[in-house]
């Protein structure tokens, strides 16, 4: 049985879900609870090896993270949630739609791929080393989140699990023809700049997925400014796809 991971409930209404990248923690969602918790009951949990949530085995893992979730909806008693998931928790989210459809009612894939990006293997490279944090100033955030891990040094090691488990694991990639099977509403969300999900990239799952929407973010990268000046309309496209009726 996965181990139940720590994490925040608020809000009244549908159940959703909202799963963090890679390096980050739940703390990634706070601009948006807000605003989300007027209309669904939301869960924010860390996932396994972030913030306070420890890793339960040597390496990171997709179905680890992914069994976490479930634990998570198990404790709270719910039998299907919209699941939204951002870079790592977009491989998260979709692993669980496809491996346990039955859990997952709208699911929304924001700056996740099915496949590796020519410039892969340099991003992951990059994002296992500190001095990259330190120049985005977010070494002294990351060291704080992350302390739960073992000491103020322990985020270094939660990113070099990240950059590991995406440069040399295989759970978070699909054929078309294994995301022809997702039967969940889905959403897409991507920069029309983002060098780890290529546009092209993003096309191919849009036209993979049986009932798919894309929203590209004009002249944005990974980093799309959803947590600021892009809020409000990040979060107004947000509910109007989750409340949308078929």
């Amino acid at each position: 049985m996965a181990r139940l991971p720590f994490y925040r409930a608020g809000g009244e209404g549908p159940p959703l879900v909202l799963l963090h990248s890679g390096g980050m923690s739940s703390a990634e969602w706070e601009p948006h609870l807000s605003h989300l918790t007027r209309h669904f009951r939301v869960l924010v949990p860390d996932l396994p090896g972030h913030g306070r949530t420890p890793l339960t085995d040597t390496h990171l893992r997709i179905p680890l993270l992914a069994d976490a979730v479930i634990a998570m909806l198990d404790a709270e008693n719910i039998g299907r949630a919209h699941i939204m998931g951002s870079s790592m928790g977009g491989s998260v989210a979709l692993w669980v739609a496809l491996r346990a459809p039955e859990r997952v009612d709208r699911l929304i894939v924001f700056r996740a791929g099915h496949r590796r990006s020519p410039q892969g293997p340099a991003l992951m490279a990059r994002m296992a080393d500190p001095a990259w944090w330190h120049a985005l100033g977010l070494s002294s955030w990351m060291s704080r989140i992350h302390e739960p891990q073992g000491g103020p040094e322990a985020w270094k090691t939660v990113i070099r699990r990240v950059a590991e488990m995406f440069a040399h694991g295989t759970d978070h990639l699909y054929t078309p023809a294994e995301l022809s099977t997702l039967r969940s509403p889905t959403m897409l969300i991507v920069g029309d700049r983002d060098p780890i999900v290529p546009l092209e990239h993003a096309l191919e799952m849009f036209r993979a997925i049986p009932n798919a929407d894309l929203w590209v973010i004009p002249h944005a990268t990974h980093i799309v400014a959803a947590r600021t000046w892009r809020r409000d309309c990040f979060l107004q496209e947000v509910v109007r796809f989750l409340n949308r009726t078929a």
